[in-house]
């Protein structure tokens, strides 16, 4: 019954997204020729069809049908421009290799514009809607799943606190099978139904959908026998590897990849490895850091180095070497707002630090000292976004006791980041500080998009003009 339903949301899934397509490409002709007797000609019947049939092809290339009871949001939106991809190719080679025989090239540019531009939208959409709608069913207790799970330890406790919370997954959890449930407490005692053998048996007489497995790696000789008493029951068996010895915190992001045939995990996603991604982290930052070079720091320079300079003595910039990408050192630039003294390089700057200047205490709250780094954007040292660089100094210190430190040096150091607009800036009074501020970076590390940097840009410029507790 349970497959039935499935088979239906696939269904009901790919109908929604014909009715959509065909539907705008009613629209494309009604708002092209304002009339629908265009539609009646042979080459655009036969379009019409095509536009069905490469639909289908498109959909099943893309993995568009590959519904999953946890998919994503993101995953979702990255299957369906992988489907309009396709479909545009298709077309534009159907256009193409047909040209010769039904006038494809007479084709209007404009219905097929319509007709994808529109789809797409209202596509994503139905897909979201759609997803919503069957969620909310399952959280109502309908076409749920009978899952357990082997192992009692942590991971299996939290995986199973997981498919209670995430209820619109449709898992119905029964308990756990361990071989040793006076380790555990009575809270986790309570959900203990038998040990590992016993899970057989359990599994048969429960009709059981799938389980997981969650047993440790020294477990072998079990996990076989489980997957092959899976394979021989018709019960799907999962694996939920314990990794809690490799990664120091939750937020990492595991990935499985091929070599050959050899599976290799990788335990931190780094969305800027991609080539793509850095071209366009890289050529935002171009554009940007011209445009305020241009349109601000032309005249707001002058005004602020009158100021530097009739208030006290010194440079108008303040450079300092700081740690960059791959812990490469360069030459930071910032409006100098302290006087002249011998730890500037050594010190941070502390509230109420008698070493900031009248001036300099402006520029530190509302971040203006900062913007002269947009040249070393330019020039390619720093990104517009990212971790802030420290001082040599500091890095030396703090990568021998904080642990993942180092790991902010895998893309270039940032004018602000996601530690800056979560209230990790100024002053690291102790570790934990300095803690908190690794963890952001690395999670920015690891989920880096474009929008999350223009979410951290808007955030930033927000902070900057309410003032922020940590900027002095």
């Amino acid at each position: 019954m349970r497959k039935k339903v499935t088979n239906l949301y696939v269904l009901v899934h790919a109908l929604g997204d014909l009715f959509i397509l065909n539907i705008t490409y009613l629209i494309g002709h009604f708002t092209s020729f304002w009339n629908y007797t265009q539609m009646f000609e042979t080459k655009y019947l036969q379009l019409w069809i095509y536009l069905n049939i490469i639909y289908l092809m498109a959909a099943q290339l893309s993995g568009t049908f590959d519904m999953y009871r946890n998919t994503r949001f993101f995953t979702l939106l990255s299957s369906l421009i992988k489907l309009f991809a396709l479909e545009v190719v298709l077309s534009f080679s159907y256009i193409v290799v047909f040209k010769d025989f039904n006038e494809t090239f007479k084709l209007s540019r404009e219905v097929l514009l319509i007709t994808y531009a529109g789809s797409f939208v209202l596509t994503g959409v139905w897909r979201l809607g759609f997803i919503k709608i069957v969620r909310m069913y399952r959280a109502r207790g309908f076409n749920n799943r009978k899952v357990m799970v082997i192992g009692a330890g942590e991971t299996a406790q939290e995986f199973k606190n997981m498919l209670e919370h995430k209820i619109e997954y449709g898992y119905q959890f029964l308990g756990f099978f361990d071989d040793a449930p006076e380790k555990y407490p009575a809270e986790v005692r309570k959900h203990i139904l038998g040990n590992v053998d016993e899970a057989k048996n359990y599994a048969l007489q429960h009709q059981i959908d799938e389980f997981f497995c969650a047993l440790p790696y020294n477990e072998e000789e079990k996990i076989k026998e489980l997957i092959q008493f899976g394979d021989e029951n018709l019960i799907r068996v999962k694996i939920v590897p314990d990794l809690s010895r490799f990664l120091t915190h939750h937020l990492n992001k595991v990935e499985i990849d091929y070599y050959g045939q050899i599976p290799v995990m990788t335990l931190r996603n780094e969305p800027l490895e991609n080539i793509i991604n850095r071209f366009v982290k890289r050529f935002f930052d171009i554009i940007f850091s011209l445009l305020v070079i241009i349109f601000v720091l032309s005249w707001l320079i002058p005004v602020i180095a009158l100021i530097i300079k009739l208030t006290s003595k010194g440079p108008v910039f303040f450079i300092q070497e700081r740690s960059g990408i791959k812990n490469k050192s360069f030459r930071v630039i910032k409006f100098r707002t302290m006087y002249m003294n011998d730890d500037a390089h050594v010190r941070q700057a502390t509230r109420d630090d008698q070493r900031i200047t009248p001036i300099g205490k402006l520029l530190r709250k509302t971040n203006l000292d900062e913007l002269p780094q947009f040249f070393n954007v330019f020039i390619g040292q720093m990104s517009v976004i990212g971790p802030r660089p420290h001082m040599l100094k500091h890095t030396e210190e703090y990568s021998k006791i904080i642990d993942k430190f180092m790991v902010r040096h895998l893309v270039k150091p940032g004018i602000t980041g996601w530690a800056q607009v979560n209230g990790y800036r100024g002053e690291t009074k102790d570790v934990t500080d300095m803690e908190g501020r690794v963890r952001a970076d690395v999670w920015y590390i690891e989920n880096w998009s474009f929008w999350l940097d223009v979410k951290i840009i808007i955030l930033t410029i927000i902070n900057m003009l309410r003032g922020e507790e940590n900027a002095f």
